[in-house]
């Protein structure tokens, strides 16, 4: 029996990752693993069993693949067989993947590759998570990294024949996109001369390597201008595709085609292949594919029908946000920052361990000759060792606290994102409405001005329509233009030169993008949000993004308040409480007689407890809970504020009485900004 099933594994282990045969097979092929499945006594068979079932399913049916491999896994696990849990961690990975869920899936390739670090390659079957990892890093334009796990595809040689056919194939692809179009063919012709080598289908008068290989060298014909070529290619593997009922390349062939009719402006046919991909896409699930084809016909629609172009507009921004939205970009990155960083501290603590083991040693050896000497040079070492120890701490303490400002100044922009991302859509909106209307107007103002008899004072108010509304265009397009240049002089680095900025815009503009911010992490939260603001405040020279870090943590806490605040009362039935969060500026004399500027954050969460209330500008002293604050917030505030600027920072605050049952509604906290003008 478990003869049979391993045989059945050869012949099958690499038709999945370029697709199945026909359905009708591969029907027949599950029913017939499912049969087994159900007789099948023994875990390990079982197991194996479930890691084929999964392969099989990946590109037909995501979600089962992924039901069987947590399956296998599960199994794996409780009989600790590293082979079936790699196996089902690279497939559940890859249909994870394919779903859009690529910080998930990114997770899973850690874990694999963490498991496998001290199995041999033979063993460990570990070339399915490096394909997924290869893919995850080449979907995300980090070809570096992408090369490196194809690379490591290509080097398994006779341990994983399969894995160097598509190692050399994903190269090519990733040697395409960089425009190395002598390398990707050389990596093109590789991957076919191993891909001739192996029985890699069922079916090998259906097709002899992957599909997509013609379609990367369709894309390396289009760069080196050879049109007619590519197109050839591209429906060499459409025929394969379809002769094989495959909708998941079907579908990226069908895009494909379509961008070839893009290019050279042939509309009707760019639509017909971009609607037959979508339609291929839809039919597995396959959001890049989807993603493609509505943009695609987003684009084609534009100039025939707005209507249609608006829906596959939307369509796309659905899936964009599906593949890359809610900061899942970010979120990789952060992932892999934190596992890279994590990687170094096991080298570094291993080759400490290892130097200490070596200094241990030598000392021993050296107490055997002299008692007497070895103490002496025992005394020297531990002063020396010790003195490398402390400014080792000591430079590693700087390297990590300036690694942690940086983080802490690129979460405040992660922070902005969702209000930003909300901000500019409001404006965006209505410079799509008012084109639509000005559109319609000068359909209109044509319609009169070809007519027999013109009516001066019609064609006069369209005109003068038109104008307003092209004013309006301006203003909203002005405003997103503003917004964005705020986050990006919000990001930049900065040469730390000051300029005149208006306070009050700067306030508005942080508070709304706050706020938004903290709604798009916590749809349940509500809150006033209210700006004082003195109209008559001049210009002040500041340095813009510095100034923009200080506001927007002050306010983010002053959010974070009043909801950790609003959480506690909100079964109270009638409690009174509405949290509220109150912006405010105005022009003071300062104490030296100079004019200057003060911003006050106020809101009426619980305060600050009196305890600590002298140690809240302290570096790395938070109030929040572990892993939601890195305590550099109100400490780089401060240090921007009193050195970067010559002002003052202070906190006015009020903590809750203890009244159980009842709540107090004066408290809160307000930070107190001056700078001189």
């Amino acid at each position: 029996m478990k003869r049979f099933i391993w045989v059945i594994f050869l012949c099958t282990t690499s038709i999945s990752l370029v697709g199945q045969s026909n359905n009708q097979t591969l029907t027949n092929l599950i029913d017939s693993l499912k049969n087994e499945l159900e007789i099948e006594e023994i875990d390990t068979l079982k197991a194996e069993i479930l890691l084929q079932l999964s392969e099989n399913l990946l590109y037909n049916d995501p979600d089962s693949a992924i039901f069987y491999g947590e399956k296998c896994l599960e199994l794996a696990e409780r009989a600790n067989n590293i082979h079936y849990q790699l196996g089902a961690l690279g497939f559940i990975g890859n249909a994870i993947m394919n779903k859009g869920d690529l910080p998930k899936a990114l997770e899973f390739g850690f874990r694999a590759i963490d498991m496998a670090k001290d199995v041999p390659v033979r063993v460990a079957g570990i070339g399915p998570t490096y394909d997924n990892m290869g893919q995850i890093y080449y979907k995300i334009a980090d070809y570096e990294k992408a090369l490196y796990y194809f690379k490591k595809m290509v080097d398994m040689g006779e341990l994983d024949r399969v894995g160097v056919a598509f190692g050399y194939w994903h190269l090519a692809e990733v040697y395409e996109k960089q425009n190395m179009l002598d390398s990707a063919m050389f990596c093109l012709d590789e991957s076919f001369q191993v891909f001739s080598t192996l029985n890699h289908s069922f079916f090998p008068n259906v097709y002899h390597v992957v599909p997509g290989w013609y379609n990367v060298r369709a894309k390396i014909y289009l760069r080196q201008r050879k049109p007619d070529l590519a197109l050839n290619d591209l429906f060499t593997t459409l025929q394969m595709t379809l002769k094989i009922d495959q909708s998941y390349y079907s579908a990226i062939t069908y895009n494909d085609i379509s961008a070839y009719y893009r290019q050279i402006k042939k509309q009707d046919s760019s639509i017909y292949y971009a609607e037959k991909g979508l339609a291929e896409a839809k039919k597995v699930s396959n959001i890049e594919g989807i993603l493609s084809a509505s943009e695609i016909l987003a684009e084609q629609y534009e100039s025939v029908d707005p209507n249609k172009a608006l829906y596959y507009f939307k369509l796309a921004v659905e899936n964009r946000n599906k593949l890359y939205g809610a900061g899942n970009i970010q979120i990789m990155r952060d992932m892999i920052t934190q596992y890279e960083e994590k990687q170094r501290e096991i080298i570094a603590a291993r080759l400490e361990s290892r130097n200490r083991i070596r200094i241990n040693a030598l000392m021993g050896s050296l107490f055997t000759l002299v008692v007497i000497a070895l103490l002496l040079i025992r005394n020297s070492r531990m002063k020396n060792k010790a003195k490398q120890k402390i400014e080792g701490a000591f430079d590693q303490l700087k390297a990590t606290q300036s690694q942690l400002i940086q983080s802490e100044k690129m979460a405040s922009l992660g922070e902005l994102t969702a209000g930003i991302a909300h901000e500019i859509q409001n404006p965006l909106n209505f410079v799509n409405n008012f084109s639509e209307v000005n559109k319609e107007l000068a359909i209109e103002l044509k319609e009169e001005v070809l007519k027999p008899e013109i009516d001066k004072s019609v064609i006069t108010e369209i005109a003068e329509d038109i104008v307003q509304n092209q004013e309006k265009i301006h203003h909203h397009g002005e405003r997103a233009s503003r917004i964005v240049k705020g986050m990006l002089e919000h990001s930049r680095t900065g040469d730390g030169k000051k300029e005149l900025i208006d306070i009050n815009k700067l306030a508005d503009e942080y508070l709304r993008l706050a706020y938004h911010g903290f709604r798009a992490k916590d749809k349940s939260f509500n809150a006033d949000f209210n700006l004082d603001l003195d109209k008559q405040l001049s210009k002040i020279k500041v340095i813009s993004q510095d100034m923009g870090r200080v506001l927007l943590n002050l306010i983010n806490n002053a959010f974070y308040a009043v909801s950790s605040r609003s959480r506690q009362w909100r079964d109270t039935e009638d409690n009174g409480y509405k949290p509220t969060v109150i912006v405010s500026t105005k022009s003071i004399l300062l104490n030296s007689g100079k004019k200057g500027v003060e911003i006050r954050v106020k809101d009426n969460g619980d305060g600050i407890a009196k305890e600590v209330l002298d140690k809240i500008f302290q570096p790395f002293f938070t109030t929040k809970p572990a892993g939601k604050g890195t305590g550099l917030g109100l400490s780089l505030s401060y240090d921007i504020i009193t050195k970067g600027h010559g002002g003052e920072m202070k906190v006015e605050t009020r903590e809750k009485l203890s009244k159980p049952g009842k709540i107090d509604l004066e408290t809160g906290t307000e930070f107190i900004i001056t700078i001189p003008e």
